[in-house]
C-alpha cells in the first residue's frame, strides 16, 4: 500500500533513506482547471528522478515529442 499525504500550496515533505539522505519535495502551484501540480524536487545529485509514464530506456527525442515539461530554478 502506498502513503498519500495531502499538501496545501507551498507545503512539503521530505523522505530520508538509510544513509541519511534527503529528498525535499515541494507544492508550487495548484491548477485547479488543468488538474496540475506542480512540484519542486530537492535531492542529492546522485538520485534519479524519473516521470513513470516516461521509461529511462526510452529515446530521450521520441518522449521530448509526447512529454514535454520545463525545469525552472524558481518559479513562483
Amino acid at each position: 500500500m502506498a502513503l498519500v499525504i495531502s499538501r496545501q500550496y507551498e507545503e512539503s515533505f521530505i523522505i530520508t533513506d538509510s544513509t541519511g539522505n534527503e529528498i525535499k519535495i515541494t507544492v508550487l502551484k495548484i491548477k485547479d482547471r488543468k488538474n496540475q501540480v506542480r512540484i519542486a524536487i530537492d535531492a542529492p545529485q546522485e538520485f534519479r528522478i524519473h516521470r513513470t509514464e516516461i521509461s529511462p530506456d526510452k529515446d530521450i527525442e521520441e518522449v521530448s515529442k509526447k512529454h514535454y515539461t520545463e525545469v525552472t530554478q524558481n518559479e513562483n
